[in-house]
């Protein structure tokens, strides 16, 4: 039983140091724009000698984040959309000055679910700090992982998404997926990481509780369980 406790605790303590990185990672990637200008998923460079126009301003560089799009216009300030935070989404028409697209607002919406993720990977924290495998610990862990591995596939849809658009407006091989785009994937390694043992941890405990229960001995002066089913039969 020492044993036991022991290996849980230390499968927690493993845990709990992944899970806490992982909820760094993830709390930075929500604060991104226009808190953090340089924390977005996608940017598009104009590059040397070209035109790209968003908000009728003149642009060097174009970045998407969670809550917002921001802008470098060519004198070197940066500005932010018209709606700078919004959990609805949010749109902007991007021209070359002859052709122009639009991202639409239901291409970023869903970028909201990096909140969640955030807010699973820390309640998943706290239930390491107990230093017991639980069946909270384990769902929450297992929530953490699939919020975290959602959005890195809505940031993966956006980015295939805008590179798409910007291709027809000549600017495919300028648009890059950016630094909330990464640490997104390395909390997901984390979380998988991390959770792991847990996960195999908790199904050891359960196969074991099993084995513990059909190897008790029968009690004083009664039969066998073998022979106590056979006469129920």
């Amino acid at each position: 039983m020492v044993s036991l406790v022991n290996m849980e605790r230390s499968t927690c303590y493993f845990a709990a140091l992944f899970f806490f990185v992982a909820f760094i990672l993830l709390a930075l990637a929500v604060i991104s724009l226009p808190s953090m200008p340089g924390m977005d998923i996608t940017r598009v460079d104009a590059g040397n000698g070209t035109s790209l126009f968003a908000a009728n301003e003149s642009i060097t560089q174009m970045r998407f984040g969670i809550w917002a799009y921001c802008y470098d216009l060519v004198n070197g300030t940066s500005q932010c959309g018209a709606s700078a935070v919004s959990i609805n989404g949010y749109s902007v028409t991007v021209s070359n000055g002859t052709d122009t697209v639009d991202i639409v607002a239901p291409w970023t919406r869903c970028l909201t679910l990096h909140v969640i993720a955030a807010a699973a990977t820390f309640f998943a924290l706290l239930f390491c700090i107990v230093k017991r495998i639980s069946v909270i610990l384990l769902a929450s862990s297992v929530i953490a992982f699939l919020s975290a591995t959602a959005s890195f596939v809505v940031d993966a849809i956006l980015y295939v998404y805008i590179k798409s658009q910007m291709t027809d407006l000549g600017f495919g091989g300028n648009t890059k997926p950016s630094y909330a785009f990464w640490i997104t994937l390395a909390s997901v390694l984390l979380l998988v990481v991390g959770g792991s043992p847990l996960w195999l941890g908790g199904c050891w405990r359960s196969l074991a509780n099993r084995k513990v229960l059909f190897q008790l001995p029968p009690e004083k002066g009664s039969a066998p369980v073998e022979f106590r089913r056979a006469e129920k039969e």
